[in-house]
């Protein structure tokens, strides 16, 4: 796997521990591809548990990055009868125009009207609507064994913690040039120290946030196996690679995420913890 870690979210997102609630707005969830000539917006999206994701086009907007990457606009949205609030962003309307949709947003007495395509879903079972909502990051737990020798061992809810221990166990002289999985690895758990939330949907999407909200992106997901719970990610939508992939944990409300990977003699288990973020916040 690599779950490109590197998303925005407010300081305010708190999860619990115990039963996964049912998100308030499944039936409203959708990602809507904005067709529009010239706009510099990608796609909205409405998720399960009153999340909102905008993806502006980086390569018009003038990104800072500098690769041009997508800028994402997240927050909390409320419905009031046949309009969606976006919160900081306005009033949305949403109509339906033969195959294709309107969206009307309203701001300060301003408004944009932009045409866009609805993306398919998938079906509203057990599994899907409990993994499809936001989950923020509460600890990781990462173990490197060497010739079936723990080489480091630890686990933190302070990813610079991990992050310090984990990098000065592979470089010590013994292991430094052994470890070359690892060495590929900083990069993930470099990662780590920013990571806030990850937001999957039904419309096979996921948004990642952090502290720095130029590091937010967007990116999709599907079901390797759906039975195992093996999940597979990708930058692009219609090319899932079962090379990028992760196990997946249910557990007393939790969501565990499990990477877990060999080569030769070297052995690298990452393990992520993740509390969901409740929909009344």
């Amino acid at each position: 796997m690599t779950l490109s870690f590197t998303a925005c979210s407010s300081s305010d997102d708190n999860g619990g521990k115990g039963k996964i609630e049912r998100p308030k707005y499944l039936s409203d969830a959708a990602r809507y591809k904005i067709t529009t000539q010239g706009s510099t917006w990608k796609s909205l999206e409405l998720t399960e548990d009153g999340r909102y994701f905008i993806v502006h086009d980086g390569s018009v907007t003038g990104s800072s990055s500098q690769d041009n990457d997508d800028v994402i606009v997240s927050g909390s949205y409320e419905k009031k009868g046949n309009r969606y609030v976006l919160n900081t962003v306005g009033e949305l309307t949403i109509t339906a125009n033969n195959n294709s949709y309107e969206l009307l947003l309203t701001n300060k007495g301003k408004s944009l009207k932009l045409s866009a395509q609805k993306s398919g879903t998938l079906p509203s079972t057990k599994v899907n609507d409990e993994l499809c909502r936001t989950w923020v990051f509460s600890k990781c737990y990462i173990v490197v064994k060497y010739d079936g020798k723990k080489v480091y061992n630890a686990s933190s809810t302070s990813a610079n913690e991990l992050y310090d221990g984990f990098k000065s166990a592979i470089n010590t002289p013994e292991y430094k040039d052994k470890l070359k999985l690892s060495q590929d690895k900083m990069e993930d758990i470099d990662g780590l120290r920013l990571l806030r939330t990850v937001t999957f949907t039904h419309a096979g999407s996921y948004y990642v946030t952090t502290t720095d909200s130029r590091e937010d992106l967007m990116n999709y997901w599907k079901w390797i196996n759906a039975n195992e719970l093996i999940i597979g990610f990708s930058e692009n939508e219609d090319q899932i690679s079962v090379d990028d992939q992760a196990a997946l944990k249910f557990d007393n409300g939790q969501l565990i995420m499990v990477d877990s990977q060999s080569k030769g003699r070297e052995e690298v288990t990452l393990a992520m913890e993740f509390q969901p973020v409740h929909t009344d916040r």
